[in-house]
C-alpha cells in the first residue's frame, strides 16, 4: 500500500497499490467491506484523494496520469494521459474547481477540472514533490519537495507567493498547525521545522527528537499532530510547548509511508510495507477536549447563576 485516503463524508477509506490497483472499503467495528478493487493504472498508484463533497476519488500514477472516479459507481469520469513529463508523485483535491498534481521532477500543476487542463504550471522545485497541503483561508498550497525547500502557492495566481530557502534537508511533509500561524514540516533527520506563516524564508524554530524521518504528518487540533517516521511509530506530538505526547500506534519497525484521520475524528488509518491498512483508536483525544469544555461550560452557567 503506497496511499491511504478517508472520504470526508462516510465510512469509507481508499488505497493505492503498488500494483496500480485501488481499493476503496467501509470500515466498521464489525467488520470491513470491500466496495471497490480495480486495476486502474499501468504502473503503481502512487496518490489518491477523495474530492470535498466525497462524490470523486482521484489518483496518480508512475505511468503520468491520473484520473477521478465516480465512488458511488467506480466508473470513470475523467482521465488525463501524459498529464507530467516525468511520473506523477502526488494528487491533491484543493477545491470544487482546482485539483494540484506533483511529479518526481518537481513539477506542480494546478488544474481547472472544469475544462480538465492545466491552469498554471510551476518549476521552482528540482526535486520530487513530497507533499502538499491546502490553506484554504489563505488560498495557499503549501507544497514540501525533496530538494529542501517549501514552496507556497496563491492557486488563483501565476507565480508562487514565496519559496523558502534550502533547508538542506529533504522535506518530506507538510500540515497548517496553531490557527494558520505556524508550518510545520518533516524532514529526513527526523527533524520538525516549524514555519511562522508568512515568514518563509527560513523556519523560525525547529523540534528535534524522531530518531528517523518524519514521512508523514497528520493534523489532529491546532495543538497536537500524528507523525509518521521510518522506525514505525505513530508519534502524537504537542506544539507551543513542542513535546512528545506519546504513542498512538506501532508498525513494528516498518516504515510508516501515510497517516490520515477519518470525517469523524475517531480513527487514524496508517500504512507500511506489510499489505495492510492499519487503524488506530484516537477519538479519546477529542472526547477529552469535549469533556473539559463541558467542564468549563458549566462551570461559567454556575458562575452567571451566583
Amino acid at each position: 500500500v503506497i496511499d491511504i485516503a478517508f472520504s470526508p463524508t462516510d465510512s469509507l477509506v481508499a488505497s493505492s497499490l503498488i500494483t496500480g490497483h485501488v481499493f476503496i472499503h467501509h470500515y466498521a467495528v464489525a467488520g470491513n467491506e470491500r466496495k471497490y478493487r480495480q486495476r486502474i493504472h499501468k504502473k503503481s498508484c502512487r496518490s489518491v484523494c477523495f474530492s470535498g463533497d466525497g462524490a470523486s476519488l482521484y489518483t496518480a500514477s508512475r505511468d503520468r496520469s491520473w484520473q477521478t472516479l465516480d465512488v458511488a459507481t467506480g466508473m470513470e469520469r475523467m482521465r488525463i494521459e501524459a498529464a507530467h513529463e516525468k511520473p506523477l508523485n502526488l494528487v491533491k483535491h484543493v477545491n470544487e474547481q482546482i485539483v494540484a498534481t506533483g511529479d518526481e521532477s518537481g513539477v506542480v500543476k494546478l488544474w481547472d477540472v472544469r475544462q480538465n487542463k492545466a491552469a498554471f504550471i510551476h518549476k521552482e522545485h528540482v526535486d520530487y514533490i513530497s507533499d502538499m497541503v491546502f490553506n484554504e483561508a489563505k488560498r495557499h498550497l503549501l507544497v514540501t519537495s525533496g530538494d529542501g525547500c517549501l514552496s507556497v502557492y496563491d492557486t488563483r495566481k501565476a507565480k508562487p507567493f514565496m519559496v523558502s530557502d534550502n533547508q538542506e534537508d529533504e522535506l518530506l511533509s507538510v500540515a497548517v498547525m496553531k490557527e494558520g500561524k505556524k508550518v510545520v514540516v518533516g524532514e529526513t533527520d527526523g527533524v520538525l521545522g516549524i514555519f511562522t506563516y508568512g515568514q518563509f524564508s527560513d523556519v523560525t524554530d525547529r523540534f528535534p527528537g524522531h530518531p528517523q524521518s518524519i514521512d508523514s504528518i497528520c493534523k489532529l487540533t491546532e495543538d497536537l499532530c500524528v507523525t509518521g517516521s521510518s522506525d514505525g511509530l505513530l508519534r502524537i506530538v504537542e506544539l507551543f510547548p513542542h513535546k512528545l505526547v506519546g504513542v498512538a500506534g506501532d508498525h513494528e519497525s516498518l516504515p510508516v509511508e501515510k497517516v490520515v484521520l477519518s470525517y469523524d475524528r475517531q480513527w487514524l488509518a496508517s500504512s507500511s510495507h506489510d499489505q495492510s491498512v492499519h487503524f488506530w483508536d484516537i477519538g479519546y483525544i477529542f472526547n477529552e477536549d469535549g469533556e473539559d469544555e463541558d467542564r468549563e461550560d458549566r462551570e461559567d452557567r454556575e458562575d452567571q447563576e451566583e
